[in-house]
């Protein structure tokens, strides 16, 4: 979280300003190079405001909370908001959501989830809901949704089905490999 003095792109910036390009590109390699994220935002755009009285007002977004993705993970549904400032030219950053939330198991994938029937329509079901927020956050919500549907649904019958067979497939070819 911080004064990163540079913003991502000219959407970011009201009012003129000089040329920022080099600035903007270093700004994007750093957060490609580090894998860090935009943390969801709410409130306001700008951050920063030049305090000018004439036509030369500036407004940009300078400060930001970045995560990467194993922050997502642990905790999707936090967001910051942005507060008007009191004292300095730069908007105060305040965190907001659930921090202690329980970290729940992950979501896994395994090959004989596909052999159900009922998992492709299922994914496509869960996965052309749109959710607002980074990429990073949307995934995370769309597992989340997954894990709880296939839970309430007649897929974890089949997929424990599914195991039987494929384990007993195993004892019966590992039986095969010590006769021979």
């Amino acid at each position: 979280m911080g004064d990163f003095n540079s913003v991502l792109d000219m959407s970011e910036v009201c009012g003129q300003s000089r040329d920022i390009r080099i600035a903007m590109e270093d700004f994007n390699q750093f957060l490609m190079d580090t894998t860090l994220i935009n943390l969801l935002m709410q409130g306001s755009l700008f951050t920063w405001y030049n305090c000018s009285d004439d036509n030369r007002s500036l407004w940009k977004l300078l400060d930001r909370m970045l995560v990467n993705g194993r922050w997502l993970d642990r905790w999707p549904n936090v967001a910051y908001t942005r507060v008007p400032p009191r004292t300095s030219d730069h908007s105060p950053l305040v965190l907001c959501g659930n921090l202690c939330m329980s970290h729940g198991n992950i979501f896994r994938f395994d090959n004989y989830l596909a052999a159900s029937p009922d998992f492709i329509p299922l994914v496509y079901n869960v996965w052309r809901h749109n959710i607002i927020g980074t990429a990073m956050y949307a995934v995370t919500r769309k597992l989340k949704a997954l894990k709880q549907d296939a839970r309430h649904d007649s897929l974890l019958l089949c997929l424990e089905h599914c195991c039987r067979i494929m384990y007993l497939k195993e004892v019966k070819l590992e039986q095969i490999m010590l006769q021979q």
